[in-house]
């Protein structure tokens, strides 16, 4: 696995106004997230306040992403 800024990524993908901005931030980014996990990220990234170290181990454990440059998934963690 590749490593990832997570906290760069996160940061870009927190300024995305639905789900599906998003996925589609992601993709201009390189990479893709399933649908369900869009879902789970959009809704962690939006609730009030900063994420919890909790909450971003729970993100980047189980976060895989395909990057379409590499042409494989990639998992991010930092």
């Amino acid at each position: 696995m590749e490593n990832v800024n997570i906290r760069e990524l996160l940061e870009k993908l927190q300024t995305a106004k639905s789900v599906e901005e998003l996925v589609e931030m992601a993709k201009a980014n390189g990479a893709e997230i399933a649908p369900d996990k869009a879902e789970e990220l959009f809704a962690k990234l939006n609730a009030q306040g900063e994420l919890s170290d909790e909450d971003l181990e729970k993100i980047a454990g189980g976060l895989y992403l395909y990057d379409h440059l590499r042409g494989k998934y990639v998992e991010i963690f930092f």
